[in-house]
């Protein structure tokens, strides 16, 4: 099922030259952090300069791979907010898991990440030469809700107390009946209030329960179906409290898909716009279709104003974070828009020495089908605490980029931590050494098994795709430019896996948050009030708007070779509805020269 991941000699070969292209002073402190424990101090100092430096390195266009934050206590401030946007923050995300009914507290953060002075903010206030800029929105991040799911958590414990203390050996009753009011447990027998009424049905004896993420593992001795009650011997002591998780791997669940709770989310995500949804626990396909068909119906509930553009669903990224969810992958990805791995529960759920190999499995088959990937959980989680990453962090973050995720997410980092600025300019300086690697050894992906499957109109779109990427790889182009209505344009050449920025410039801000979670796509919004579907607006006044933009942002310049895609409508007296069009050109200071 899963297939091991050599090191290429190409892949090796670019490492290696990155490496003997430091200079020398690098090479010292390289030497000195493996060879000279008592240079510990003057080690440490070289490598904050190292480290600072390359903090400052990033492109105008930001990392290719996709910055993903979550917002909480740590960062909810204007500034923060403001200071994450302006350090590569792409998508903030909102947790939902222990959010209650009142909705102010996530409306005040959406309401500040869409204030934050972006690139957008930039050519409003700069001096921008076109007047529609003045029109244009601060900036295009993404907002993702992510959803509590249908979990399964502890009730109040026996005699009502805050901290129960189980040991090796003691026997844990495990019951849906309230036990607050029973006397507190003597001589080694716990009993335990779970919220899943068919915890008696679904396991068996010789199966685990564990609580509290692992911390406590249980195995089944006797089931009682009559009772409601399942009895366990504890394998592992510690102190477990009410409403920790309950995690059953290897059992088949008879949970539903959305709990009212996500129900009143994901409606509220509608209501204000949210651009993606994580949809938790996600375990088949039927899941995701039952919250892509809620999320319809929320939408076409919307009130609808005249001559606006009508609401767009927002995306489903499924998380998966079970064995269910991994064994029925491939119906997952095909019914979602994106995919989370979520390897904090997952690592509970299946043993944990083959989290990384479902990590790869699943990255692999989101790049083959162009679906939007996210690599999550205790990705830089020591900077919680700590200003500096550990090198095992930094390893495990340049290895899910070599191995192709669209996008890397900081959870309690900047959701809670002390250092929650730190954890994202540390992940962006990671990212991109790493994304430099990646696009040095990177061939254009093509999937002839999924073109087969094109209708012809987009089998054009896709051959031109891979044409551009190809194209933009082997006559060295700094950028590739497109200007799409819905996205297609954008995702197409994506998919193919593009090895420098591709600036995607949009007529939708919704359209273009929506591309903020696949890799290498820069979107933007056109400074123009033409309208691209009318019959009237030629194409290569649209063009020349997006180069004079990407240039007044600093993203191309004179001298610079492009490639740009778009499609065209069309006209009457032709014998086609859309031609798909790449054009191979050099910027120069007053117009485009084609070549």
């Amino acid at each position: 099922m899963f297939r091991s991941v050599k090191l290429t000699p190409l892949l090796s070969r670019a490492m290696n030259t990155r490496i003997q292209a430091l200079p020398p002073h690098h090479h010292q402190l390289i030497a000195s952090l493996s060879t000279v424990a008592s240079a510990k101090n003057a080690t440490a100092s070289s490598a904050d300069r190292l480290f600072k430096a390359r903090l400052n390195e990033l492109p105008p266009t930001g990392c290719m791979t996709k910055l993903v934050c979550t917002i909480g206590p740590a960062t909810d401030s204007v500034e923060n907010i403001n200071e994450l946007v302006h350090y590569g923050m792409n998508v903030a995300r909102l947790n939902f898991s222990h959010a209650g009914d009142d909705y102010s507290y996530p409306e005040q953060c959406l309401e500040r990440i869409r204030n934050a002075p972006g690139k957008h903010f930039q050519l409003a206030t700069g001096g921008a030469t076109n007047e529609h800029a003045k029109f244009l929105p601060n900036n295009v991040r993404a907002i993702l809700v992510d959803t509590k799911g249908p979990e399964i958590r502890t009730g109040p414990l026996q005699g009502g107390v805050d901290v129960a203390e189980i040991a090796v050996g003691d026997r844990v009753d495990l019951t849906t009946r309230s036990v607050s009011s029973d006397p507190a447990p003597e001589d080694g027998h716990h009993v335990i209030q779970v919220d899943y009424q068919s915890i008696a049905k679904s396991l068996e004896p010789g199966k685990q329960a564990l609580l509290d993420d692992g911390l406590i593992a249980l195995e089944v001795v006797e089931v009682d179906p009559s009772s409601e009650t399942v009895t366990c011997v504890a394998l592992n002591g510690g102190p477990i409290k009410k409403n920790k998780g309950v995690n059953l791997p290897n059992t088949v669940l008879d949970l539903p898909a959305l709990t009212e709770k996500d129900k009143r989310d994901l409606k509220w995500a509608c209501v204000v716009g949210a651009d993606f949804v994580a949809a938790s626990f996600i375990r088949t396909a039927a899941n995701v279709r039952s919250v892509v068909a809620y999320l319809d119906r929320c939408i076409s509930e919307l009130p609808r104003e005249v001559d606006a553009p009508a609401p767009r669903r927002p995306l489903v990224i499924s998380k998966i974070e079970s064995k269910e969810g991994v064994d029925n992958f491939d119906e997952i990805l095909e019914a979602s828009d994106g995919i989370m791995v979520a390897r904090g529960d997952l690592g509970v759920e299946i043993p944990y020495s083959k989290v990384f190999a479902a990590q790869k499995m699943m990255v692999n088959k989101c790049n083959r089908l162009g679906r939007s990937v996210i690599v999550a959980t205790q990705m830089l989680d020591s900077m919680q605490t700590r200003p500096r990453p550990t090198r095992a962090e930094v390893t495990d973050v340049g290895t899910a980029i070599l191995d192709g995720t669209d996008a890397t997410m900081l959870s309690g980092e900047t959701a809670a931590g002390n250092y929650p600025i730190e954890s994202l300019r540390s992940m962006a300086s990671i990212v991109h050494e790493s994304d430099s690697i990646r696009d040095d050894t990177s061939e254009v992906l093509w999937n002839e098994e999924l073109h087969a499957t094109m209708p012809p109109e987009e089998q054009e779109l896709d051959v031109v795709a891979a044409a551009a990427v190809r194209s933009a790889k082997d006559m060295g182009a700094k950028s590739i430019i497109l200007i799409t209505q819905s996205g297609r344009v954008a995702r197409a050449v994506a998919r193919h896996q593009p090895a420098v920025p591709v600036l995607s410039f949009c007529t939708d801000v919704q359209v273009a948050r929506r591309l903020q979670l696949h890799r290498a796509l820069v979107p933007l919004l056109l400074q123009s009030n033409l309208d691209p579907k009318c019959a009237t607006t030629r194409l290569g006044t649209l063009r020349a708007e997006a180069v004079r933009t990407a240039k007044e942002l600093g993203f191309i310049q004179n001298g610079e070779r492009i490639i740009m895609v778009d499609q065209t409508k069309g006209k009457s007296g032709d014998h086609h509805r859309y031609a798909h069009n790449l054009k191979v050109v050099t910027i120069q200071s007053d117009n485009l020269s084609e070549l």
